[in-house]
This record gives C-alpha cells, sequence and structure tokens, in this order.
C-alpha cells in the first residue's frame, strides 16, 4: 500500500510539473541542433591575433537552430538564444559557428561565443553588437572577442547572422 501512495504522489508531482511547462521557457529547454535555414550569412573576421583567422566567412544556407527563451534559477537574466554553423572561410576550410544569447525585448546582446575550427572567442555584453529583430538577425559592427582558452587571442567580427523568424514571444 505504501508503494502504491509513493507512485501516486509521484505521478501526481510529474503531471503538476508538467502542466506548468510548455513552451521553450524555463530550465530545460528543447533545443534542436542546427539545420539548413535556406537564408544567406557572411561576416568578416579582422584583426585576428592569429592571422590565419582573418577574411570573409559566408555560405548560402547557413545551418540555424530554434530561437529559445531560457529563463534560469539564480543570478544569470533570461535570454533568447540560438545557434549556428556553417559560414566558411573563403579560401580554405574553416568553418564558424556559435552561440548567441540576448535579452528578451530588446537589442542588447547578453554574450556571444563564435567558434572557427574548435578555437573560442566570447563576446559579453553590447559594445559592437545589435539584436535586430525585425530583421531577424544579429549585426556586429567592429565587435573585439576575446578567446576562451585564456591566451587573450582576439578576433573583431562585422557582418550579420540571420535568425529564424519563428521565436517565443520578445525574442
Amino acid at each position: 500500500m505504501r508503494n502504491v501512495k509513493l507512485a501516486l504522489v509521484a505521478l501526481s508531482l510529474t503531471a503538476l510539473l508538467a502542466a506548468c511547462g510548455g513552451g521553450d521557457e524555463g530550465v530545460v529547454v528543447e533545443e534542436k541542433d542546427p539545420s539548413p535555414s535556406g537564408q544567406e550569412a557572411s561576416i568578416t573576421v579582422l584583426a585576428a591575433d592569429d592571422a590565419d583567422l582573418n577574411g570573409i566567412y559566408s555560405t548560402d544556407d547557413i545551418n540555424l537552430n530554434n530561437v529559445t527563451k531560457v529563463n534560469p534559477i539564480g543570478g544569470d537574466p533570461e535570454t533568447c538564444r540560438f545557434k549556428f554553423d556553417g559560414p566558411e572561410q573563403a579560401g580554405s576550410d574553416r568553418i564558424m559557428g556559435g552561440d548567441i544569447r540576448y535579452i528578451p525585448g530588446t537589442e542588447n546582446l547578453h554574450s556571444a561565443f563564435i567558434a572557427i575550427n574548435g578555437v573560442e572567442f566570447e563576446l559579453q555584453g553590447t559594445t559592437g553588437v545589435r539584436v535586430d529583430r525585425a530583421n531577424d538577425e544579429v549585426d556586429f559592427t567592429a565587435a573585439v572577442l576575446t578567446s576562451t582558452q585564456g591566451s587573450g587571442d582576439e578576433i573583431t567580427l562585422t557582418g550579420s547572422i540571420p535568425m529564424r523568424p519563428d521565436r517565443p514571444e520578445g525574442c
């Protein structure tokens, strides 16, 4: 009898939590892998400490995942976020990918992580970046990103990364 009561309590709690969920908000987010979007993208890397990373990265069909809204527990603010990959450096086999996070209802970037062939760079804040929700893109204008590997290396980005138009409210 005790096991039946525990099972009923667990089942009730599960049903209650499921009813409170919904959408792409909360701590647990259903995030899809980036897939072809049919959208073009072009972004230029300048002033890289590793000069091999400089150049134009572009694609006729950028891979994007769904934009999700995440409201974590704790001090981090609620963000809208998405991932991309696919822009290739002209004349090489270097591929760019990234994870972009911005504040809902604003033009403000929270953070961006950009990787080129596994070397990751990060930007915190809004300097050199504008989230253009009306045009479904994130615009970089001489935005300086710093290596996450602790080397102090930097890259400067100029260009736009599109995002999918079907986004949660505020994103």
